[in-house]
């Protein structure tokens, strides 16, 4: 067997991974925990053992190595609790030209349509979070999930239809 052309070991190698992949990893990670601190954390430890294990992982499939290692630690860390996601409130800007009335409307929009994604089952909820919020096609959240693209369109479709049925017609 020849040896890849890079080395996971080398620092210059790992801080490429790092820099390509660890936004990603945490956002992966944070829609399935809805806790910003929490899936930085994991994603952190992920590295570590990346680090750790340098030698044994292939430079080519270290995303794939990081994505399992933090999604192991995300099942051992919120097993048999409920996720609960937690958005960040809307800042306006410090002039408002809208009526009170408007405002409260938005506010309680926003709190009905949090609480719909936040009811999705777990992977109809990650890959609707890893396409309206990070814009991913459903080629890249596929190759992410390592699912085909038809079971993608099938997870989104049905997170649309839930969220349809949850916030009517608006």
């Amino acid at each position: 067997m020849t040896k890849p052309n890079k080395s996971v070991c080398e620092s210059k190698h790992f801080e490429s991974l790092f820099n390509m992949h660890s936004t990603l990893l945490r956002n992966y990670i944070y829609y399935k925990c809805g806790n910003f601190n929490l899936a930085e954390d994991m994603v952190q430890e992920a590295f570590i053992s990346l680090w750790n294990h340098c030698e044994k992982v292939n430079y080519n499939e270290a995303l794939f190595y990081l994505k399992r290692v933090a999604n192991n630690k995300f099942l051992n860390t919120v097993k048999h609790q409920k996720v609960v996601l937690e958005y960040s409130k809307f800042k306006g800007t410090e002039v408002n030209n809208e009526s009170p009335e408007f405002l409260y409307e938005e506010k309680e929009f926003m709190k009905k349509l949090q609480d719909a994604i936040a009811v999705l089952p777990e992977k109809q909820r990650e890959v609707f979070l890893l396409n309206r919020i990070d814009k991913m096609t459903y080629k890249e959240i596929a190759a992410l999930l390592n699912l085909s693209v038809k079971a993608v369109e099938k997870r989104m479709h049905n997170a649309l239809v839930v969220l349809r049925e949850k916030l009517g017609n608006i």
